[in-house]
This record gives structure tokens, sequence and C-alpha cells, in this order.
């Protein structure tokens, strides 16, 4: 999951970076009482609805609580530009958005802000982000498979549309390996514009 940050746009390149973490936090389902005796055909239904409403389906939100915790990234550009940030994400206080604030250290410093979400109506995750305060939010989808998340965001400059690609790919709850790819011809041809690694340092 980034899980995983978090979407970075920086200068008219308009070039997007994300490090987020996968590994999702599974709702535990509680487990009924098998030794219970049951005495008589309205206890055994009670004992089944009991049970129904102590094993609730896993909510897919709570994914996106991979995410939470403080990290440190390290990358480089095809150019050979290196690039660092610092991140820390927790959730809101009603506990419904994962909120991810970052320092990037690129040119300068940025300060990074983003906000995931899941669309329960459509079961779509998504994110928002602030490149720097008072910058123009950009909004992307993710999409998560097994240990991998795949960001997809655009751009447009001069009327031309760039598309960019991030993938975090996570080793373990505590490692990830993320990409950054763009594309200028609608997705058919990609070139690499970023790599490198998150590692979580602490919760």
């Amino acid at each position: 999951m980034p899980l995983r940050i978090f979407a970075m746009v920086l200068g008219s390149a308009g070039l997007i970076s994300s490090a987020g973490h996968l590994n999702a936090v599974q709702a535990g389902a509680a487990q009924g009482n098998s030794s219970q005796v049951k005495t008589a055909p309205a206890d055994a239904a009670q004992t089944s609805s009991a049970q129904t409403k102590t094993a609730p389906a896993e909510d897919p939100a709570k994914k996106l609580g991979a995410f939470v915790g403080k990290w440190e990234t390290e990358g480089a550009f095809a150019s050979g530009q290196k690039t660092s940030t610092s991140l820390e994400c927790r959730w809101s206080p009603q506990g419904v958005y994962l909120v991810c604030d970052q320092l990037v250290r690129m040119a300068g410093e940025h300060r990074q802000f983003t906000v995931y979400s899941y669309d329960s109506k459509t079961g779509n995750y998504s994110y928002t982000t602030l490149a720097d305060p008072g910058a123009k939010p950009s909004t992307g989808g993710i999409i998560s498979k097994g240990n991998l998340w795949t960001y997809d965001s655009s751009f447009t400059a001069n009327g031309k549309t760039t598309m960019i690609r991030t993938t975090n790919e996570f080793t373990d709850a505590k490692a990830e390996v993320f990409k950054v790819a763009s594309s200028e011809d609608n997705g058919a041809n990609w070139k690499i514009v970023l790599q490198g690694v998150a590692r979580k340092i602490g919760d």
C-alpha cells in the first residue's frame, strides 16, 4: 500500500513520485464458541446470530492502515538526480481518511500533503494531493492487487498530455520498492523516470 504516499507534483515537468506501503491491515474476524451447548433450536439460532454479528466482513478501507507510521524514502531519477523524503501517515480523527504529511528533498525542500480514501459505493481507492502549500490539488485512482499498488494520473502542459503511473511493490511490512513511469503516447510506451525504496522507521 504505499503505500504508500502519495503523489508529488513538482514544477512544470509535473513528475509524480510515490512511496506507499502495501501490507494490508486485515480486520480480525471473531470466532464463535464451538463448545457452547445448544439445548434448544432457539438457543442454536441465537448462537448463530451472535456468531454472525461478531464475525464482520473485512472492511476494505482498513487496507489503507498499512500506510500508518513514519517512513523514509530514497530515490533517483533517470537523469541521476537524487531525492529523499520523510513521511508520516495517520488516520483522520474519525478514522475515515488516511492523511499523510511529507517533506520532499529535491531542488530544495517541498511540503506535500495527501489524503487517501476508499469509496464503498464504487469499491475504488483514491488520493488527493497538495504538492506544496497553496498548490492546486491533484487527484488520481489507486488499484491494489496482492503486494502491488498502482497509482495513475496525468497532466497537460503546452497542449500535450503526459500519463504518469507509479507502482509500489512491497517486499514486507517495512520495505517497499517504487517506480514512476511516464507515457506521452496515451500509454503505448512507458519510460521509467524515478525509482527507489521506502523503509518504515517508526509507528
